[in-house]
C-alpha cells in the first residue's frame, strides 16, 4: 500500500510545477535543466513533480507516460494533485475530456485522447502517488501543507480514491453536515440557472458554508486543493458563481521546512491575470517573482499557469506564452522556465 507521506532522498533536486498536459513544455524544461532523454542528470540531480500532470493541454497521455517512466525508473518523485484525484474518482471536469475519449473540444481545441482500455494503467499510476514528500530541508505537496491534514493522512492504509471516499463518508455522517446539506440543496433549487448567469451575482447564504465544510473536513481535499473559506462576495469562475475563496495559507506558514507547491495559478507578469486567469482572485499580486526564491520564503508556489496556454493558442497568440512551466532548483532556490520571457498580449485578447 502507498504511504501518503513519503521521504525524499538527500541530494540536489529540480522541483517542477503543474504540467497540465503540456508535454512539449516539459521536454523543453528538462533539456534546459540538463537532463538527457531518459531523465538522467550529469550532476546526479533528481526530478520532483508537484502534481496536476494532466488536463487542458494537448498531450495529457504523453505527459503522464513520460512522468510515469521517470518515476518508475527511480529518476523522479511525484505527488498527486486534484486533477489526478478527479480522474481516480471518474469525475468529468474542466479540461479532462481527453481521459474520456474526447479528442476535440470547442473550448480547449484538439488534444490526444485515450480509450477506455487505457484507463486502468493511468489510474494505477495515479494510485501509486503519495500526497506529500518531506526531508529535513524541504517539503513538497500539491496545494497545501497543513499539519493537521497531513497528520490525518499519515498511516492511512487505503488506495487514494478509497481513502478519499472514507473521509468523505465520515464527514457526511456528521449531524452538522446533514443540516448544511438540507439548506444547500434548497438554495440550489431556488437559485437554479442564476448560479451560472454571469450577469448578476445571486444572493446565497447556504452554499458557501456547505462548500467550506466539505472542503475542510476532508484532509485529502485540503492537501490536493487547498484551504477554502466561505466568502461574502461571490465571484464568477470557470462558468459558475463561487461562494468560497482560496486562502493563501503560505503567508502564515512558518512551522517547519520550506514548502514547494503548485495548484494556484500565478503569473510571471501579474498584469495578464485579468485576461488569462480562470476568474479567480489574484493571490500573488504583492509577491513579485525574481530568478531566486528569497530566503525569507517559507513556502513558494511553482504553478506559473502553463495550463492557460490553450487560451493563447485559441486566440492565435504565438509563443513564447505568458503561461510558463517552471522548476525550482533545490537547494539553490533558482527558478528555471521552459522558455523565454513572454511577448506582450495582442490587443483584444
Amino acid at each position: 500500500m502507498v504511504q501518503f507521506v513519503q521521504s525524499l532522498e538527500n541530494g540536489p533536486l529540480d522541483v517542477i510545477g503543474d504540467v497540465h498536459g503540456e508535454r512539449e513544455a516539459l521536454e523543453a524544461l528538462l533539456e534546459k535543466l540538463g537532463y538527457d532523454e531518459i531523465g538522467c542528470h550529469p550532476a546526479g540531480r533528481r526530478l520532483v513533480f508537484v502534481g496536476d500532470l494532466c488536463d487542458r493541454g494537448p498531450d495529457s497521455p504523453g505527459t503522464v507516460r513520460l512522468v510515469r517512466c521517470l518515476v518508475e525508473s527511480g529518476r523522479a518523485h511525484a505527488v498527486a494533485g486534484n486533477h489526478e484525484l478527479n480522474l481516480l474518482r471518474r469525475e468529468r471536469k474542466h479540461g479532462n475530456h481527453w481521459f474520456f475519449g474526447v479528442s476535440s473540444d470547442a473550448e480547449f481545441g484538439d488534444c490526444l485522447a485515450v480509450s477506455e482500455g487505457e484507463w486502468d494503467s493511468i489510474l494505477e499510476f495515479f494510485r501509486s502517488l503519495p500526497l506529500a514528500l518531506e526531508r529535513d530541508d524541504l517539503r513538497v505537496v500539491h496545494a497545501a501543507w497543513i499539519d493537521s491534514a497531513i497528520d490525518r493522512c499519515r498511516g492511512v492504509d487505503l488506495p487514494l480514491d478509497a481513502a478519499y471516499q472514507e473521509f468523505d463518508a465520515t464527514l457526511r455522517s456528521r449531524p452538522v453536515f446533514r443540516a448544511l446539506e438540507a439548506r444547500h440543496d434548497e438554495e440550489v433549487r431556488r437559485l437554479g440557472a442564476s448560479l451560472k448567469d454571469e450577469s448578476t451575482a445571486p444572493t446565497a447564504t447556504a452554499i458557501g458554508p456547505y462548500d467550506e465544510f466539505c472542503q475542510m473536513a476532508n484532509p485529502i481535499r485540503v492537501i490536493t486543493s487547498g484551504v477554502e473559506r466561505a466568502t461574502d462576495k461571490p465571484f464568477f469562475a470557470a462558468g459558475k458563481w463561487r461562494f468560497v475563496h482560496r486562502i493563501p495559507w503560505w503567508r502564515e506558514y512558518d512551522g517547519g521546512p520550506p514548502v514547494l507547491f503548485g495548484h494556484y495559478w500565478r503569473w510571471w507578469d501579474p498584469s495578464v491575470h485579468p485576461v488569462l486567469s480562470k476568474g479567480e482572485p489574484q493571490l500573488f499580486a504583492d509577491d513579485p517573482v525574481g530568478p531566486l526564491m528569497a530566503e525569507h520564503h517559507r513556502a513558494f508556489c511553482l504553478d506559473f499557469s502553463v495550463g492557460s496556454r490553450w487560451k493563447q493558442r485559441r486566440s492565435g497568440h504565438e509563443p513564447p506564452y505568458h503561461g510558463r512551466l517552471a522548476a525550482m532548483r533545490w537547494p539553490e532556490r533558482e527558478l528555471v522556465y521552459d522558455d523565454d520571457a513572454p511577448r506582450p498580449l495582442e490587443p483584444g485578447l
